[in-house]
């Protein structure tokens, strides 16, 4: 694809794929109209700088993106594993600290472009980072139409922070897991509620916009909230 991006940001975008283990060569290879410098040039542009070329819905493409992609990660490495672990890692897998960590490796923040206002704003920094990694997903995928160039450079960082991840007793707890979904996409926090048990055994339901969406029981109204959190973190990692 022709496109007017300047020969200078070209180079240094290709500096960065590169990085990447994406070579140049290769990418400009995948379809006879040639690779789509501008639009990876986008995914790097933060809203603040510019309202009308920015990675704003590259960045609502690329959390589908990701997403797929480290499911599919999940079920290739992990698959003997139940979908309430393999939704818990997952959750953990696409925040933002894990992706800002991703970024800050490639040295991402010297590619954004970015207002002085918002590039000096230390507590945005983590967002503005997993944002434009996730943009940056979208647009290599819109430019190849295959996952591949994007696992060829996630798959292993995914390796490395899932078993990090699983070396963690913490992991099981669903209750934080389900709250940093909730937190993370919605910006609001899950209720549970105590209800009628039986058996001796306690009952909780978790709710969220006036829905439940689990229930669990256990010897403790500890154990019952992690249940009904698993089940709820399995039907919302399916949104």
């Amino acid at each position: 694809m022709t496109s007017t991006i300047d020969p200078r940001r070209q180079r240094e975008l290709v500096r960065l794929l590169e990085r990447m283990g994406l070579e140049q060569s290769t990418l400009e290879r995948v379809n006879s109209a040639g690779f789509d410098w501008l639009l990876i040039d986008q995914a790097l542009v933060h809203p603040s700088f510019s309202n009308d070329y920015n990675n704003d819905q590259l960045e609502f493409v690329g959390d589908s993106v990701l997403r797929l992609s480290v499911s599919l990660f999940l079920k290739e490495r992990y698959g003997d594993r139940k979908v309430g672990d393999l939704a818990a890692l997952r959750s953990h897998l696409v925040s933002d600290k894990t992706l800002a960590e991703i970024a800050s490796i490639y040295e991402l923040q010297k590619y954004v472009v970015v207002s002085n206002a918002a590039r000096n704003d230390p507590q945005a920094l983590r967002s503005l980072l997993a944002d434009a990694l996730e943009a940056l997903m979208a647009a290599l995928y819109i430019a190849t139409c295959d996952l591949a160039y994007i696992r060829k450079w996630l798959d292993p960082h995914m390796q490395h922070f899932a078993e990090s991840l699983l070396a963690i007793p913490a992991l099981g707890n669903y209750k934080v897991a389900l709250q940093e979904l909730t937190q993370g996409r919605w910006k609001r926090l899950p209720e549970y509620r105590n209800v009628d048990g039986v058996n001796n055994l306690f009952c909780v339901e978790v709710w969220f916009d006036d829905r439940c969406w689990g229930k669990g029981q256990g010897k403790s109204i500890k154990a019952a909230q992690q249940e009904a959190a698993a089940i709820a973190l399995q039907q919302m990692s399916q949104l």
